[in-house]
C-alpha cells in the first residue's frame, strides 16, 4: 500500500507542470454591486497555449465599452514556456447588467467563460437634516412648458468643523433637456453649514415627466499613511517636510448622493417653438437703390427665453434675388434669467421697386400663457433705373410719333404729297446703300484697332480681379445670381464662407464668362 502511495505521488509530481498549466480561460470583475456612475472592470484571462484570440466586444447589456488594456506574463518550469494573457475592458451601467459568457480560442480550441451578474445599487439622499455633508437638487419650478427656462441649483452642504480636502461633483446627466451653466460657485453660511451652489438653466425639449438626479459629489480626505514598518528612523523631522508628506499621503473617498427631482412639462399649443417675452423689429440700410444692387435687411429679436430655438426667416419677393445669412444668437444670464438677441441679415437684389413684406413672429408669451404674433411694418424699397421706368420711357416716342403723324396727315393736295412720297422713297434707298457700305468699313477698321490696342476690362470684369477674398467675390457676383454658371460659384462661395470648406474658385473662369455675357450685352 505504501509502495502504491509513493508511486502515486511520483505521478503526481511528474505530471503537475502539464496540469498547471494546461489551457483555461477565467473571468473577473472588481465589484459586482455599484453605484449608477461607477465605473465596472472586467478581465478576461487566458492560461497556456501559443495563439489567443479574443472576443470583440462593443457592448455589454447595450453599455458601450469605454476602454480596454491588455497585459502578458510568461512562466518558464522546465524549459517549458507558458504565457497568461488577459484583456481588461470598461463600462458603466447604470441598471442592473449581465455580463454574458464570451468565446476565447486557445490554440484553435474554443474555451467559454462564466457570466456574471453587476447589481446597480439604487442611491437616496441621506434623511438625517443634520448629516455633516449632503447634496441637494431644488428647482425654482416644477410644472413648466417645452422650451421654458428652468433655475436648477446643486448646493453642496459641508458642516463648519467637517475637514474636506477636495470635493468633485458629477455633472448631472439631462435627458430630453437642453442645458446652460451658469459660470462661477456661490457660497454662504447658513447656521452651523457652508454651501457651496453650483447653478445651471434648463430647457425642456418635450413634454411628459422629466426627472433629475439622484448625482452624487465624491468627497476626499487626505490621510497620512503609517511609517514603514513603525520604524522609529521615520520619526525625523526630515520625514515631515511637505514634499515627503505628498508622496506619503492617500486620498480617501466618500460618496454623497442627492435627492431627485420631477419636472411636469406641458406641450405649447399651436405647433410653437419658442417660450418667453421678446420684441422684433427691421430696417435696412437704404430705402433708394439702383438696379440691381443690393438692400441689406436686419431682424433684430431680443428677449428672454428660450431664443436659441428661434428659426431662421426665410423671405420670398417676387422678381428679387433673396440670400439669407445665418442668424446669430449671443445669450447671457443675467439677474439669473436666460437674455439674448438674435440678429439675421439678409441680401435682396431687384432690377425694379418692390416691398419687403411683414416678418412675422410667433412665440408662447411668458407672462400671458398665450400664443402672441409680432409683425415687423412692410418696408418699401425704390429701384432707381428700374426695368418698369424704362418699359414706361419706351413707350412714350411712340406716343409723340402717332400725334406728329396726325399732324402730317393734312395735306393741301393729293398731288403734292404723291410726288413727295415718290421723293422719300428715293432717299431712303439711297441712305440704305450708303450705310450698308459705311458699316461694312467700320467693321473692318474696328477689328483692325481692336487688333493694334489691348482690349480695357470692363467694370465687371475689374470688380472680379479686385476681389481679394471669397466674401467680397460673392458680393461682387450675388447681383447675376439669376445666371446659372453664377449661381454654382456662388454656392461654393457660401460653403467656402459659412462652412469651413475649401471649395476651388477658377477666377478665370469667372473673368471669360464676364466677358461673353459683355459680348452678348453689346
Amino acid at each position: 500500500m505504501k509502495t502504491i502511495s509513493i508511486l502515486g505521488r511520483i505521478i503526481l509530481l511528474l505530471f503537475l507542470p502539464f496540469a498547471l498549466f494546461a489551457a483555461s480561460v477565467s473571468v473577473k470583475v472588481d465589484k459586482k454591486a455599484i453605484y449608477p456612475g461607477d465605473i465596472v472592470f472586467f478581465t478576461i484571462e487566458a492560461n497556456g497555449g501559443d495563439n489567443v484570440v479574443f472576443p470583440d466586444i462593443s457592448e455589454i447589456g447595450g453599455y458601450p465599452i469605454t476602454g480596454t488594456s491588455s497585459s502578458k506574463s510568461t512562466v518558464i518550469i522546465n524549459g517549458d514556456v507558458k504565457k497568461s494573457i488577459s484583456k481588461t475592458y470598461t463600462f458603466s451601467p447604470s441598471k442592473d447588467v449581465t455580463i454574458p459568457s464570451f468565446e476565447v480560442k486557445i490554440d484553435s480550441k474554443v474555451y467559454k467563460t462564466d457570466p456574471i451578474e453587476i447589481k446597480v445599487l439604487n442611491p437616496s439622499a441621506s434623511k438625517n437634516t443634520n448629516s455633516p455633508l449632503s447634496l441637494v437638487l431644488k428647482t425654482d419650478k416644477k410644472d413648466v412648458y417645452v422650451g421654458e427656462p428652468v433655475k436648477l441649483d446643486i448646493e453642496f452642504r459641508q458642516r463648519a468643523d467637517v475637514k474636506v480636502d477636495k470635493i468633485q461633483i458629477m455633472k448631472p446627466k439631462f435627458k430630453n433637456l437642453w442645458v446652460k451653466r451658469i459660470e462661477g460657485v456661490k457660497e454662504r453660511i447658513e447656521g452651523n453649514y457652508i454651501i457651496k451652489t453650483y447653478s445651471y438653466i434648463i430647457f425642456p425639449q418635450e413634454s411628459g415627466k422629466i426627472t433629475i438626479g439622484p448625482i452624487f459629489a465624491k468627497v476626499g480626505k487626505i490621510v497620512r499613511s503609517k511609517n514603514f514598518f513603525n520604524d522609529p528612523f521615520f520619526n525625523d523631522p526630515f520625514f515631515k517636510d511637505p514634499l515627503f508628506k505628498m508622496f506619503n499621503n492617500t486620498m480617501q473617498w466618500k460618496r454623497v448622493f442627492s435627492n431627485t427631482i420631477t419636472l411636469n412639462v406641458k406641450p405649447l399649443p399651436n405647433n410653437l417653438e419658442v417660450f418667453g417675452d421678446y420684441i422684433i423689429k427691421a430696417s435696412v440700410d437704404k430705402r433708394k437703390v439702383k438696379a440691381n444692387k443690393p438692400v441689406n435687411l436686419t431682424i433684430t429679436i431680443a428677449g428672454e427665453g428660450n431664443i436659441d430655438d428661434i428659426k431662421k426667416f426665410n423671405l420670398d419677393i417676387e422678381d428679387a434675388v433673396v440670400y439669407s445669412d445665418e442668424p446669430k444668437i449671443s445669450t447671457k444670464i443675467e439677474n439669473g434669467k436666460y437674455v439674448g438677441t438674435f440678429t439675421q441679415k439678409i441680401a435682396i437684389i431687384a432690377d425694379k421697386s418692390f416691398t419687403i413684406p411683414p416678418i412675422e413672429f410667433r412665440y408662447f408669451d411668458s407672462k400671458t400663457k398665450k400664443e402672441v404674433i409680432k409683425k415687423t411694418k412692410p418696408i418699401h424699397i425704390e429701384v432707381i433705373g428700374s426695368k418698369t421706368i424704362l418699359k414706361n420711357e419706351s413707350k412714350t416716342p411712340s406716343i409723340s410719333k402717332e400725334k406728329n403723324k396726325n399732324r402730317e396727315e393734312k395735306p393741301s393736295s393729293k398731288e403734292p404729297l404723291k410726288s413727295k412720297k415718290e421723293e422719300d422713297s428715293y432717299l431712303k434707298y439711297l441712305f440704305l446703300v450708303f450705310g450698308y457700305l459705311l458699316g461694312i468699313f467700320s467693321a473692318i477698321g474696328f477689328n483692325k484697332i481692336k487688333n493694334l490696342k489691348p482690349k480695357k476690362d470692363i467694370p465687371l470684369i475689374k470688380e472680379i480681379k479686385k476681389a481679394k477674398s471669397d466674401r467680397e467675390l460673392f458680393k461682387v457676383l450675388l447681383p447675376y445670381a439669376k445666371d446659372e454658371f453664377i449661381k454654382n460659384i456662388l454656392q461654393k462661395l457660401e460653403e467656402n464662407i459659412y462652412e469651413g470648406k475649401r471649395n476651388k474658385i477658377d477666377k478665370e473662369e469667372i473673368i471669360k464668362w464676364a466677358m461673353e455675357r459683355e459680348e452678348v450685352s453689346c
